[in-house]
């Protein structure tokens, strides 16, 4: 904290992570969205999501690495690349389970597939994409993370990386205790962020534990 180090590579960290989350789950949450206007297309790509789902991430640092060089953009793409997918399956599955009577109702009257989409699978699938939103922030962390130990010049993988290799295990633990607070904050973000979008399903959890 005194030689100002600490807060800094916070600093890269959080970022890196923040740009790999929100780049990663919108694209994903589009991709698994459009996979509902075609279920030939979402036929077709299932079996690619699955074997490129089981593939542990991890394991595509290196090749990321030598794609986007050692810099900031590696680590976000790396985050990327851990957050997209989830994003992916979680919004083809809630896009899936939405009320497929409502939909008739809809196109019996006339409704188009685009009106369709508004008015009944984007409200369904929001809260399931919410709640996704807590699962890929420690996903987008992870990604930051790794790439920062395989290199990197700055960021909290990086310090407890050099700390660990000289046996400095008080600045890893504070390494790791800094990214510990840094996932309970973000994920207390997504929270805060939750209730203000969803504020429906506070009123209907409160009622819930009453009962």
């Amino acid at each position: 904290m005194l030689d100002g180090s600490l807060p800094v590579d916070t600093w890269y960290t959080v970022i890196e992570a923040i740009i790999g989350f929100l780049i990663g789950t919108l694209l994903g949450s589009l991709a698994g969205l459009g996979l509902w206007y075609s279920a030939f297309v979402a036929r077709l790509v299932e079996p690619f999501i699955v074997a490129i789902n089981s593939v542990p991430k991890i394991a595509l640092a290196p090749i990321v690495i030598l794609w986007f060089g050692t810099g900031f953009v590696s680590k976000v793409a790396l985050a990327v690349s851990l957050t997209a997918l989830v994003a992916l399956i979680a919004a083809y599955q809630a896009a899936r389970d939405a009320d497929p009577d409502l939909q008739a109702l809809l196109a019996s009257m006339g409704a188009s597939k685009n009106r369709i989409f508004k008015s009944v699978i984007v409200p369904s699938t929001l809260p399931a994409i919410i709640g996704m939103f807590r699962i890929n922030i420690g996903f987008a962390l992870v990604g930051a993370v790794v790439g920062e130990f395989i290199s990197s010049q700055r960021g909290l993988g990086h310090l407890i990386y050099s700390a660990s290799s000289l046996y400095d295990l008080n600045t890893v633990w504070v390494g790791l205790f800094v990214l510990m607070f840094v996932g309970f904050l973000l994920y207390h973000v997504i929270d805060f962020a939750e209730r203000r979008i969803l504020p429906w399903r506070q009123i209907t959890t409160a009622g819930q534990v009453q009962v």
